[in-house]
């Protein structure tokens, strides 16, 4: 039979149970075989592109990733269980989900995609001559998204089927799960290989396109998630890679590797960085952002509206915000001098039904949401006649080089200790996160006072990707690496009480005011708080308004709020480390027996 390329993508019998004659049919309305779509670099371009395009579909990285990578101490859902989203947020999801079924679908569907650029490109007209480089730099995308495909694939579900080829007539599509040490060492390997077909940022001048910094990037990602513990199939043990020690080494020489080039920067304001995407344009100054997923205004990309401040849809901004909320305790880690903080958690939204909409400030005690995404700060506005448009259209950043350097500094320290080497990279992303003048004791002695021991160290970096990545749903899969998830949670909830209770063994009690004072600016909008994060002693302040502050909750508001952080608690099972989700039911029905929910207790 002659193979089409837009033909049924592999384990397509997995999505739709049909009969076994079926499963071989792969011709599809498309005329274009894989011979014309690579005999020049514009169609092969466009196959490569259509991988892209893939990681837009059902919004995978803004809407029901929302969902995936909820539940942990920074990002979770405060929804009850509702048999869909919700519950695979709390780790209480069960096989019949049919969000389930959809991603298994999308990943796949891109993933043969991926293939078959990669089977195909070696072997077409434009491998050699004029434009080989351009056709190698094709390949090395390809390579390089299908093992970010294999990354999503394998936090979500543990070990999957792997296959590296595409789609043939005669193919067995029953594929069992392969082990996903297996899976990582073969994509490590691969993604080696073509770190030279692609080239830097500096010279393909996008973010939207796979660069060979995010090449090298995702390569240590992958190392330090392999080299990190996760929740084994069948035995339902918890444990490291099989080769861990030298899988950090990986991770460390490919970040030091991005360091040394220059390649990569800073942006010298972190809130600079989001308000770019904000006004879809891209950092070619500092190149901050390694890969960004490209989204259109309009028609995709929820970000600002499924996360993020919320904004009434009569704001002027446009409806925005969404289910993700943070914790109290979260704002209140922060350093009062961190400059990260107003932008990642705010004391205040447009969330009101009051006309005009003002701002308001948050309630004292719940429905503290991420505000890192937020409509104010699209240019040009998502207002007026666009206000109840879903898709702000932002690009999601997917690694930026602060993660370099905080993988750098973990993977240096877990090999050597706190070196100096290891302590500037940490102190390079704290020089950002404050003003100059608190440079000495925010980071000169803070570095050192952490760097201490190897452990205090770690700890340290565990605390400042939760600062620098609030809200970029980075946190849910670094917990599980570092077999932190359970404690953690715990901890937040724990936090969250004592703050409640004006415990005075809650670590950050002195920060949290009894009384927050308040009043409108001139514009009659926005809002000026006088001590967002300190005791006042005067119970009335000429001018402004006093609102009763998280340290004051009645018994009753207690036991709400334990009841909704009870959601994530108790779904997340720390015996059992539960992070695993099942296949959906469909999939295993159409697996022949191959295919069984192994990766959960």
């Amino acid at each position: 039979m002659k193979k089409y390329l837009k033909l049924i993508p592999l384990l397509i019998i997995l999505f739709v149970t049909i009969s076994c004659d079926q499963y071989l049919v792969t011709q599809s309305n498309s005329s274009l075989t894989e011979g014309l779509a690579f005999s020049n670099l514009d169609f092969a371009t466009k196959e490569v592109n259509s991988i892209y395009r893939d990681f837009t579909l059902n919004n995978m990285y803004d809407f029901y990733f929302t969902y995936y990578k909820s539940d942990n101490d920074v990002e979770f859902i405060l929804g009850a269980n509702d048999g869909s989203s919700n519950s695979l947020a709390h780790y209480s999801g069960t096989e019949g989900v049919s969000l389930l079924k959809s991603f298994w679908n999308t990943f796949y569907k891109a993933i043969e995609r991926s293939n078959i650029c990669i089977d195909n490109l070696p072997k077409s007209p434009i491998w050699e001559g004029t434009y080989s480089d351009d056709a190698k730099r094709l390949y090395g995308e390809s390579v390089t998204l299908r093992a970010q495909l294999y990354y999503e694939l394998i936090c979500l579900w543990g070990d999957v089927p792997f296959v590296t080829k595409s789609a043939q007539a005669g193919d067995n599509f029953n594929l069992p799960k392969t082990d996903r040490d297996s899976i990582y060492e073969y994509l490590i390997k691969d993604l080696k290989d073509v770190e030279d077909l692609v080239p830097w940022m500096t010279t393909t001048q996008s973010a939207k396109r796979v660069s060979k910094g995010f090449v090298k990037g995702l390569r240590a990602k992958l190392a330090l998630a392999y080299a990190g513990y996760s929740l084994r199939n069948k035995t339902f043990v918890t444990q490291r890679g099989r080769y861990w020690e030298a899988y950090y080494k990986i991770a460390h020489q490919e970040c030091k590797e991005i360091i040394e080039s220059n390649k990569h920067g800073l942006n010298p304001s972190y809130e600079g960085v989001f308000k770019k995407i904000h006004a879809y344009e891209q950092d070619l100054s500092y190149y901050e952002v390694l890969w960004e997923i490209p989204q259109a205004r309009t028609y995709g990309g929820r970000l600002a509206y499924v996360i993020g401040m919320p904004f009434d849809i009569n704001s002027g901004f446009g409806k925005g915000g969404g289910p993700v909320s943070t914790s109290p305790g979260y704002y209140y880690s922060f350093d009062t001098k961190d400059l990260r903080r107003n932008v990642t958690v705010e004391l205040y939204n447009y969330g009101s039904t009051i006309t005009p909409t003002k701002q308001q400030l948050v309630s004292p005690y719940v429905n503290w949401n991420i505000c890192k995404w937020r409509k104010s700060w699209i240019v040009p506005s998502m207002g007026g006649d666009l206000k109840d448009n879903q898709f702000p259209g932002l690009d999601n950043p997917i690694m930026r080089y602060s993660d370099i350097l905080l993988m750098y500094a973990e993977s240096e320290n877990q090999i050597n200790g706190p070196t100096q080497p290891a302590m500037d990279a940490l102190a390079l992303v704290r020089k950002r996160a404050f003003p100059q003048a608190e440079w000495a004791s925010k980071v000169t002695d803070y570095v050192s006072s952490v760097s201490a021991s190897k452990e205090s160290f770690f700890n340290a970096i565990v605390d400042e990707r939760s600062w620098e990545f609030g809200g970029e749903m980075h946190r849910k899969n670094d917990l599980i690496r570092w077999n932190m998830l359970g404690t953690k949670i715990k901890k937040m909830k724990e936090d969250w009480v004592k703050m409640m209770n004006n415990d005075p063994t809650y670590t950050n009690i002195n920060k949290v005011p009894n009384y927050l004072f308040w009043k409108y600016n001139t514009d009659g909008v926005t809002i000026e708080i006088l001590n967002p994060d300190y005791q006042l002693p005067s119970t009335t302040i000429t001018g402004y308004t006093r609102t009763t502050w998280s340290s004051l909750a009645s018994a009753a508001t207690i036991a709400s709020i334990q009841t909704n952080i009870d959601r994530i608690a108790n779904g997340y099972d720390q015996t059992k480390n539960n992070h695993l989700y099942p296949i959906q039911s469909d999939i295993i029905a159409a697996s022949n027996g191959v295919l069984k929910n192994d990766q959960m207790p």
